[in-house]
């Protein structure tokens, strides 16, 4: 067996890099406050920024809302559900086609979140959406309700994770919440669903690979993916409901609906991971993207779950704006504490910068199980040496 390099190690690796690519950004974004630039020859910035400035008019956001109307959704880790009544009221994703989880039970959350989540989840079920109490991220195997989506789930959308443990050492603090990242990564990955990968992966045009965490998601690549503008394509779709195709239109009456629409099969297309952080300190050195795409070889707490580390693909990464989604109110995984405000700005925005999601498919090739494979059928000898052929 090759040497094993710990969680702990392998994580402060990651850290550290993480640390150094931020004091690098630092030093850019100082040295561009110092640099004065005609106002001729200033540049509108990137669209994920969201500040147009062309020519002095300021140009309305463009929200990247990453949902089709026929995803079959797993919405995990949901707090007060805020988030899946604006995919619904807001977006117009049929309510028959999304599960919504917490870790929580159900009088827990009430407690925790007392001002809406009880009237939130009331309506949510009298819309017809699925909710589901006590769903461990790390564990969605035992969850009825998560393993009955025959063909598994399109879209699986974890919003802000945070284990919660309330450690004040921030080393600690990262590696507990790495350790949640990975064990969702590798509980996650047998209920994806199979078929097309995203265009944005699809082989158009070569492109050279790259290990940066943003290789994929550039703001040209987003451009070229021919996602229309949501805010703009919810004014002309709206207003033909005939157009809608894909799923079937919600049923009149009880008796036309399935007994459970989650036993038909999903569209075909290879299933997403959608996780949302905040972009700053100490989130960034959580170091997402390595997590996903090169993993440690074994994570200390999650060897009885089995197998290895699945890896992931970095399809594509933008910014996270939360009044794309109106209603959406983020709270705290500890709950209670504090007013909304602080509760709100502890997960997105305030004076720690924007907020991101990232999107990850499986790898299919699996080149980590060839990796191992190929390390353990070459013969080694004492010290962990391959054998080699005395030459006479």
């Amino acid at each position: 067996m090759g040497k094993k390099v710990s969680l702990l190690k392998a994580l402060k690796n990651h850290q550290a890099r993480s640390a150094a690519s931020e004091r690098v950004h630092q030093a850019q974004r100082e040295a561009a406050v110092k640099r004065k630039v005609p106002a001729s020859r200033q540049r509108a910035p990137r669209e994920e920024d969201g500040n147009w400035k062309g020519k002095g008019k300021e140009e309305p956001k463009r929200y990247k809302i990453p949902f089709e109307e026929d995803d079959r959704i797993l919405l995990i880790g949901e707090g007060n559900f805020s988030f899946t009544l604006s995919l619904v009221k807001t977006h117009n994703i049929p309510s028959y086609n999304i599960l919504a989880t917490t870790l929580d039970s159900e009088a827990d959350c009430y407690v925790k979140y007392p001002n809406d989540a009880s009237e939130i989840v009331s309506e949510l079920r009298s819309l017809g959406v699925r909710v589901a109490f006590g769903v461990d991220a790390t564990r969605l195997e035992r969850s009825k309700e998560v393993m009955q989506a025959e063909g598994g789930w399109n879209k699986v959308v974890f919003n802000f994770p945070h284990a919660g443990a309330g450690i004040t050492d921030q080393d600690r603090n990262i590696v507990t919440n790495q350790r949640l990242i990975l064990g969702f990564f590798r509980s996650v990955a047998p209920i994806l669903s199979k078929g097309v990968p995203p265009k944005e992966l699809l082989p158009k045009k070569p492109r050279a690979d790259s290990d940066d965490e943003d290789a994929a998601p550039s703001s040209s690549i987003l451009a070229k993916a021919n996602v229309d503008d949501p805010m703009e394509s919810d004014e002309d779709e709206s207003s033909d409901e005939d157009e809608f195709t894909g799923v079937p239109p919600a049923p009149d009456s009880d008796e036309d609906l399935p007994i459970n629409p989650f036993q038909l099969p999903p569209p075909a297309r290879q299933g997403i991971i959608l996780v949302s952080l905040r972009d700053s300190v100490p989130y960034t050195l959580w170091d997402l993207p390595r997590l996903a795409k090169r993993p440690p070889h074994a994570v200390k707490g999650l060897e009885r779950q089995g197998g290895h580390q699945p890896e992931y693909t970095l399809v594509r990464s933008y910014r996270f704006w939360p009044e794309a989604y109106p209603g959406y109110e983020h709270r705290r995984t500890r709950g209670g504490a504090g007013t909304a405000a602080e509760e709100r700005e502890e997960g997105m925005g305030g004076t720690g910068g924007v907020c991101k999601t990232w999107e990850f498919v499986l790898r299919t090739d699996d080149a980590r199980t060839m990796r191992e494979k190929a390390s353990v059928a070459a013969p080694k000898g004492k010290g962990g040496k391959k054998k080699t052929k005395s030459k006479k």
